[in-house]
């Protein structure tokens, strides 16, 4: 039953992506044209961020640290807040669909360009970590072989949906799997509830459950360590970008974030419930889809696709963010074809990465440390700028574009940029203290860079 079920599921993702495949450019492509509204924006949102950090890399995390596993989502939800807040109708307004793109607008060409490499490097270990996350899932729900060949084929689904459908795609089956992960979590979480009262080691487990987030094990400068390295991918993020461009308007992707920020928490809450009352088990998540478990055959399948769309959901949108920013601005083109293209290879070399090493949280580390000093947070000084100097209608754009650089000094911010995100690489193998130095630098620069060009004649920026 389970292996005919991810067979209809395969075929469904197929066929809502070959619905209205033509692009006329890679930009087409990549914001679906613009259409989203604020659900939609929400459940493409919440598909995305519910992959394999959020799921079976949390069960891992309580196993380490207890309740404060929620964390993981919870700075996430902070993240949204302030994203929708501040960024989404900031940047929805800028002549740009990618992050990098908002970058050469505001800064040069050649930030843009510095960006597009971090993301595209340190985006094979986000997008590998979805798929490391999916092959251990369907090894545990499948017997022997049975999930290697499910986990190719559901691969080759992903990144052909992917390829195929763009983001109107990529929307359309995001908004499927955020239901089917929203009734699986639920449905699993209500169960415990309910069958502890009759479980008395189900029971025993519920009761020994802290609720407070915070312990020996995970203090409160853990949380601001994960809030700066986790936290402020959401506010500024290529996946979060995409969204917002994908977008209506300003008002749209507002929404949209608020929305899915709720549902972080309670996905959150949910996952930190089904990880603490099954502890025991080899992955706390995965663990419940086990033969061994006692949790109700229907319940568990219901669980288990939610996972799957769960996983399959963050793989695409992280995909077509990675290859997006390649063909946009590393290679300073616009060619759909040559995107779809691009999807295909990066999706093939993040399988073969998946396949050789399967920790979730590592990868993902790996990335943010990357990501976050030498791109996220120079970028978000940049966007604080301009939202206190006026918002977008402070560039005046439509007379000329140059004028909108004089928010950074482009050299400073680079340099900045570049100690960053040297640091935070280092930081990968010499431990945090690297990467939180790499951060420092950055924050440093990107401040010099933008309070001098305030100081610095309107005449003479222009470029």
């Amino acid at each position: 039953m389970t292996a005919f079920l991810l067979c209809a599921y395969i075929a469904l993702l197929i066929a809502l992506s070959v619905r209205n495949t033509r692009a006329a450019s890679a930009k087409s492509l990549i914001t679906g044209e613009g259409t989203a509204g604020p659900l939609l924006c929400a459940l493409s949102l919440t598909s995305t961020i519910i992959g394999g950090s959020a799921t079976l890399g949390m069960g891992a995390l309580a196993q380490k640290t207890g309740t404060a596993a929620f964390w993981w989502l919870g700075v996430g939800a902070i993240g949204l807040v302030l994203h929708g807040l501040v960024i989404a109708p900031l940047i929805r307004r800028l002549p740009a669909c990618t992050l990098p793109e908002v970058l050469r607008v505001l800064v040069g060409r050649r930030a843009e360009r510095f960006a597009g490499f971090i993301i595209a490097m340190a985006w094979i270990g986000v997008t590998a970590a979805q798929f490391a996350a999916l092959k251990t899932l369907l090894g545990d729900m499948l017997p022997g072989t049975t999930g290697t060949v499910f986990f190719i084929v559901l691969s080759g689904a992903i990144v052909l949906h992917t390829a195929a459908g763009g983001q109107k795609g990529v929307l359309r089956t995001d908004a499927v799997q955020a239901m089917l992960l929203a009734g699986g979590f639920t449905a699993a979480a209500c169960w415990v509830l309910s069958a502890s009262g009759t479980d008395p080691v189900l029971g025993e487990r519920l009761a020994a459950i802290d609720p407070v987030p915070f312990n020996e094990r995970f203090g409160f400068a853990d949380w601001v360590k994960l809030m700066a390295l986790v936290g402020l991918t959401y506010v500024i993020g290529p996946d979060m970008f995409s969204r917002t461009f994908a977008s209506k308007n300003g008002a749209a992707a507002r929404k949209g974030a608020f929305f899915a920020a709720v549902g972080l928490v309670f996905f959150g809450a949910a996952i930190t419930l089904l990880a603490m009352t099954n502890l025991s088990a080899g992955n706390p998540i995965a663990g419940w889809l086990s033969p061994e478990s006692t949790m109700p055959a229907a319940i568990r399948t219901a669980l288990a696709f939610g996972l799957v769309a769960a996983l399959a959901g963050s793989a695409d949108t992280v995909l077509l963010s990675a290859c997006a920013i390649i063909e946009r601005d590393l290679l300073g083109a616009d060619r759909s074809g040559r995107m779809r293209l691009l999807v295909a290879l990066f999706g093939l070399g993040a399988v073969i990465v998946a396949a050789t090493s399967g920790d979730i949280i590592a990868w993902l580390l790996y990335a943010y440390a990357l990501f976050v000093p030498g791109v996220a947070l120079p970028l978000l000084v940049v966007l604080l700028a301009l939202a206190l100097r006026g918002g977008a209608d402070a560039l005046d754009l439509d007379n000329n574009l140059a004028a909108a650089r004089t928010f950074a000094n482009e050299r400073l911010w680079l340099a900045g940029a570049a100690a960053g995100g040297l640091c935070g690489l280092v930081g990968n193998f010499m431990g945090s203290g690297w990467t939180f130095a790499g951060l420092a630098a950055s924050l440093v620069f990107a401040m010099l860079s933008v309070a001098t060009a305030f100081k610095t004649p309107s005449a003479a920026r222009v470029r």
